[in-house]
């Protein structure tokens, strides 16, 4: 009798217990919108594309230096640092154009929820004088809008690079 009373509770607590629907999937994003998204990131990119990727270089190279401490703790010698320094610089100018499309698609990716014609008005506004002088502000380093999609794009690229770019440096370094 026991073993029933405890099924029965079960199969209520079960029934009485609030059900939570999944969600739906997002919808799919308008077309329209992803296209204005990516010519609104290439034209935010473009304000300032060098100074952009000089950033980079050195954001990229700083958090190779928080791989180094955690991966490589006894590895302190500035000559060393320093080759591997110039070797990240040196391999972000290298592949910047293969990952310049990357870079706009993760920029692009963050104005997935506006609409087609917010972003043709913010793109409208880019174009004019004060809209590029807001537009070099907004992508500027003191906000990092665009220095934080490139490092992310960047440094998983180069990632796998590592042990070998720290080899090389650490070559360099004793010659």
């Amino acid at each position: 009798m026991r073993g029933r009373s405890l099924v029965s509770l079960a199969s209520l607590l079960a029934f009485a217990m609030p059900v939570q629907a999944i969600p739906p999937p997002p919808p799919p994003p308008d077309p329209t919108a992803v296209v204005e998204a990516g010519k609104l990131a290439d034209e935010l990119i473009a304000l300032d594309e060098g100074e952009l990727r000089y950033r980079t270089g050195f954001a990229v190279s700083s958090e190779v230096t928080g791989w180094l401490v955690t991966a490589h703790p006894d590895v302190r010698d500035p000559a060393v640092l320093r080759a591997l320094h110039l070797a990240i610089l040196a391999r972000v100018d290298a592949v910047w154009p293969e990952e310049r499309s990357n870079i706009r698609a993760q920029l692009a990716n963050l104005y997935r929820l506006l609409s087609a014609t917010d972003l043709v008005a913010a793109r409208t506004f880019i174009a004019s004088p004060a809209g590029q002088n807001f537009g070099r502000l907004l992508t500027g380093a003191d906000i990092g809008l665009l220095d934080r999609a490139a490092t992310d794009v960047l440094y998983r690229r180069l990632f796998p690079e590592l042990p070998d770019l720290l080899a090389a440096a650490q070559k360099s370094a004793t010659e």
